[in-house]
């Protein structure tokens, strides 16, 4: 079922390009993510470092001759023979053959061994899980997911997060020794650092997670946690909408609201990775009480239980509305879904309430773009699928409320599982960052894991 996303390491091999290796890291590697204190000699720094830059040269170029080869990386052409030579026994390069031609024989090329490694990327979402699988050119060639219940046990939910990466896997029928590595987008507050979830507003019991060392015990595999507004912003970065942009702002409309901030090409998380809680700016200090324990957050007026309520209400006033009939008479079970189904109806009550959640949502983005100056709004999340009928309000608030000489422009996602993606993508940046290195990470959690 492979479908290709785009190209993301031509913007790794640009924005990450680790040619000169830092005096720190030609001495020493980080113990703490090896699982060991051996020291790297200057010579392995600087073989790594080349195979590193070979890899991103092909990568971005993709089937490539080792003669231009060495002409795109200046490297030596001893250094191309023995690198590409090591990278072939690995197998992480393959030799796609020579052809010949009316004018002779053209040089045998290499390419990246799309059956070598592959990338795992899983995201927890208000009510759902999603997993993908990508191989090393950024195809996605394994996609799953399913319901999760928000009032499950933490370990309830792990386990489930679990069985989604194993039937992803067993979809894209890849075996767990080919992955290198698995990148988790998850909510709520986090210590990405450490790996521990500390607590998600929607999911209650959702507490105190160590979610990465969890991951690595079950699967032997490096694993990488962040937030889900960052993993959005990074999918958006490398696969969407924020391709070739250094500043701009992903703003995710679901069961909460989040903003993932690209500032100058780098996510920025701030100091505990807490950076983008959008859902909670305060838009009405005596509104309804949040989820947090605040009162007026942006979440109590545009995300899909808002749409809800507001929908109930309407309901509750008017018993031949449209939104009852298409619940049977039940109130209790109108849902964002079916506020959405009856615009699509035409019922200028559903249609109302989108406008409303349309008004507030251009207050709080009015807020961002005013403090940002970014140069897109990219909206993603369920709820953004719905944006023929809140987008006009919005346009109109945000072109009465941000700041004159800001660009407002304003993009709705064509993706829709930009933040799995982009966990699946930090992966991949790893793998082109550090190469090797993940690899020999890889290698030390499967042992740590086979001798507990």
């Amino acid at each position: 079922m492979g479908y290709i996303i785009s190209d993301p390491v031509i913007y790794f091999s640009e924005l990450y390009d680790n040619s000169q290796i830092s005096k720190e890291e030609r001495t020493k590697s980080n113990p703490a993510r090896l699982g060991s204190s051996k020291l790297i000699s200057d010579h392995e720094a600087m073989k790594r470092n080349n195979q590193l830059r070979i890899l991103r040269a092909i990568r971005a170029l993709g089937p490539v001759s080792r003669v231009r080869l060495q002409k795109e990386t200046n490297l030596s052409w001893g250094t191309i023979t023995t690198s590409t030579k090591e990278l072939i026994e690995r197998e992480i390069l393959k030799e796609v053959g020579s052809v010949i031609t009316g004018v002779g024989r053209r040089p045998v090329e290499l390419d990246m061994n799309t059956g070598r490694n592959y990338a795992v990327g899983v995201r927890l979402g208000g009510s759902y899980i999603r997993s993908v699988v990508l191989d090393v050119k950024g195809t996605v060639i394994g996609d799953y997911k399913e319901y999760v219940d928000p009032e499950a046990s933490k370990e309830l939910i792990v386990r489930q997060l679990f069985g989604s990466v194993n039937k992803v896997l067993s979809s894209a029928r890849v075996d767990r020794a080919r992955v290198a590595g698995i990148g988790i987008a998850a909510p709520g507050a986090l210590d990405a650092e450490s790996g521990v979830c500390l607590y998600a507003p929607h999911h209650p019991q959702w507490r105190n997670v160590k979610l990465k060392r969890r991951f690595e015990d079950e699967f032997g595999k490096p694993c990488f946690l962040d937030h889900v507004n960052n993993c959005s912003a990074l999918g958006h970065l490398w696969f969407g909408l924020g391709k070739g942009l250094r500043n701009f702002l992903c703003v995710l409309l679901g069961t909460g609201i989040s903003a993932g901030i690209i500032i100058d090409g780098q996510v920025y998380r701030g100091v505990n990775c807490a950076a983008g809680e959008f859902g909670h700016v305060c838009i009405d200090p005596n509104g309804p009480e949040c989820a947090c324990g605040s009162k007026g957050c942006l979440e109590v007026f545009a995300t899909g239980p808002a749409l809800a309520r507001s929908a109930m209400q309407v309901a509750g006033t008017n018993p031949k509305s449209p939104l009852l009939s298409l619940v049977h008479g039940k109130a209790e079970d109108i849902s964002a879904e079916t506020v959405f189904q009856a615009a699509e109806g035409s019922d200028p009550e559903a249609q109302h309430i989108f406008e409303v959640m349309g008004f507030y949502l251009g207050i709080g983005i009015s807020n961002l773009i005013n403090l940002f100056n970014p140069e897109r709004i990219i909206l993603g999340g369920r709820v953004s699928q719905a944006h023929r009928y809140f987008l006009p309000a919005l346009e109109r608030t945000i072109a009465e409320r941000a700041w004159h000489i800001s660009k407002r422009e304003i993009k709705v996602s064509t993706l829709s599982n930009e933040a799995v993606l982009g966990a699946a993508g930090i992966v991949l940046q790893e793998l082109y960052d550090r190469g090797l290195l993940l690899l020999t990470e890889r290698k030390a959690l499967q042992s740590r894991v086979a001798g507990a």
